[in-house]
């Protein structure tokens, strides 16, 4: 990626809260007029199963939700 490309996502996770609640989280870097640095921001997201095998497959996750 290059900072001048669409922005992607990484750092992609899964994290059980409860029976049926999910934490999906990922990371997008964010780049700023005058500055050559990148800023990458967490976002995060709760749902339930379906939501989480969906993400799951959608950025091919290695995690298997029991």
């Amino acid at each position: 990626m290059s900072r001048h490309s669409p922005g992607r996502s990484y750092g992609h996770a899964i994290q059980r809260l409860g029976p049926d609640d999910f934490r999906l989280s990922w990371v997008v870097d964010f780049y700023y007029q005058g500055s050559r640095l990148r800023h990458p921001r967490r976002f995060n997201r709760d749902t339930d199963e379906k939501g989480a095998r969906r993400f799951r497959l959608r950025w091919n996750l290695a995690w298997s939700i029991p």
